[in-house]
């Protein structure tokens, strides 16, 4: 039976981003993180746009439920330099020494987004350190989806519009940021929209998940390089017992990523959530959450 986990508040969220990080000095580079909570341990990955401050976002509900939360910047984003780590293989050394340098000897993964072939990688590389992997509408083919959709956040301006909208024209812009982010008619998404108005509190996630990409300059190298083309992730060395989670109307990393991780990786079990790029943050908000804290359970 899944138990629903405890929720975040706006607060919780708001407590989030008033983290204060830290830089350490590893094998690979500098890397700053920034971490919550008390428990096993998560490594948060976070995904384009994104930083500490987004990986300690997504990590919230898990934190809230007896995990510890440890979200680094990978590189080129924040504090933690390019030079750190260009390709996601190097990204998964990086985090592989974060972990020694935090004497962390095995950890969850859950990565999000542009975060998951960071998170693949480092599952392939170093599978003795990782128990389980999460990955969340996460990238793992060279197809990343329409690029105009990385425009959204190619602004602070853009970002503190759509907060601001979000908080005073919530039901018009949940619309059009589904319709941007999912494969939605636009009939569709105004009803999906008006259901999740009409739940309190229902936006508090996205606009944290929004707030943790503003400081666009400190993050643009890291998104920068997210899109540079590479080589493909590899998935069949991936041991560790795998949840892909992922939102059927994805348009901004389409289904097939996760169809493909699922088909490649052996005993991987894959969750579909009825939405877009935003599910898992608000319109899966009440299930999905829910699933992967007790698939953690089970599984240890």
């Amino acid at each position: 039976m899944v138990t629903a986990p405890n929720t975040p508040t706006a607060e919780d969220f708001r407590a989030c981003m008033a983290e204060a990080p830290r830089i350490v000095h590893t094998a690979s580079g500098p890397v700053e993180y920034a971490e919550r909570g008390h428990g096993e341990a998560i490594l948060s990955v976070h995904g384009s746009q994104g930083g500490w401050d987004q990986g300690l976002v997504a990590g919230e509900y898990l934190r809230l439920n007896g995990f510890r939360i440890i979200a680094p910047s990978r590189p080129g984003y924040l504090g933690t330099p390019l030079s750190t780590g260009r390709t996601f293989a190097q990204q998964a050394d990086a985090l592989a020494a974060l972990l020694d340098a935090l004497q962390i000897d095995r950890v969850i993964v859950i990565a999000v987004s542009g975060g998951g072939p960071a998170g693949y990688e480092l599952a392939a590389r170093h599978g003795e350190r990782i128990s389980r992997l999460v990955q969340v509408d996460a990238v793992c083919l060279t197809d990343r989806g329409p690029s105009q959709i990385a425009q959204l956040a190619a602004q602070d301006f853009l970002l503190e519009a759509v907060i601001w909208l979000l908080r005073h024209a919530t039901k018009p812009t949940l619309t059009a940021l589904m319709r941007s982010f999912g494969t939605y008619t636009r009939q569709a998404a105004s009803e999906r929209a008006a259901m999740l108005t009409a739940l309190p509190g229902r936006t508090s996630w996205l606009e944290a998940t929004l707030a943790a990409s503003l400081g666009v300059a400190r993050r643009r190298q890291g998104m920068k390089n997210d899109f540079t083309p590479g080589h493909p992730v590899p998935l069949d060395g991936i041991a560790c017992p795998t949840l892909i989670v992922h939102g059927r109307l994805d348009k901004v990393v389409p289904p097939t990523h996760a169809e493909h991780a699922h088909a490649h990786i052996t005993g991987s079990e894959l969750y579909w959530m009825d939405g877009s790029h935003l599910a898992f943050a608000l319109e899966a908000a009440d299930t999905a959450p829910a699933y992967v804290a007790n698939w953690l359970r089970d599984s240890r």
